[in-house]
């Protein structure tokens, strides 16, 4: 339960679980809201936005529902670190779609953590290659049972994630990279995937 506690007076907000938007940071977020808007917002707006507001575009954004299957826009993801924040946001192992223009950075501080909640990793894009090579030598990967598969494009990508999920899985679009190999920027990446999202019949 979220809560203010001015000096022994506790007023309740909403439970962790009612929030829509996924992960422990969207629940400190909210914290955070409840700190500054303690006396101006009341406890039950608060407690309906957290249960209606879906979140900002591009940011762990639910796209649909198809045969059981999750699938989420997570394109602003263009580091290993908001990879991670990704991975912390649900509980069952996630199908991640990944790759993108090469900004330079290291792909080894997410390695461990997608051989130990992702059951596929499909790649694509200019870093594909390098992303496989982090992954593949996390000490983690023989043992993960991680499947990791090679697409040209974004259509390629949707369709081996729907190929791969069963009901009860979660797609995400988190793809530790920028865009610039194959868009203009990470909005366009974004509709593009929830375009091939939503043509899947």
């Amino acid at each position: 339960m979220l809560c203010f506690n001015e000096r022994g007076k506790v007023t309740e907000y909403c439970n962790m679980r009612d929030i829509k938007i996924p992960g422990m940071h969207n629940v400190e977020n909210y914290l955070a809201a409840i700190a500054v808007t303690y006396g101006e917002v009341k406890p039950e707006t608060v407690a309906k936005t957290a249960a209606e507001f879906g979140g900002v575009e591009h940011r762990i954004e639910f796209v649909r529902e198809l045969d059981g299957v999750k699938y989420y826009n997570n394109s602003i993801a263009s580091s290993p670190t908001r990879v991670l924040a990704c991975l912390a946001a649900f509980d069952q192992k996630q199908i991640l779609i990944q790759g993108g223009s090469d900004k330079g950075v290291s792909f080894a501080p997410m390695a461990d953590e997608i051989c130990r909640k992702c059951k596929a990793l499909i790649l694509m894009g200019q870093t594909a290659q390098k992303i496989q090579d982090a992954v593949t030598a996390s000490p983690l990967f023989e043992k993960s049972g991680l499947k990791i598969i090679r697409v040209g494009n974004m259509p390629e990508a949707v369709r081996a994630a729907r190929e791969n999920a069963v009901q009860g899985d979660i797609v995400s679009l988190t793809p530790a990279c920028a865009s610039f190999d194959m868009y203009r920027m990470f909005e366009e990446r974004g509709k593009h995937f929830k375009q091939c999202v939503n043509d899947l019949k």
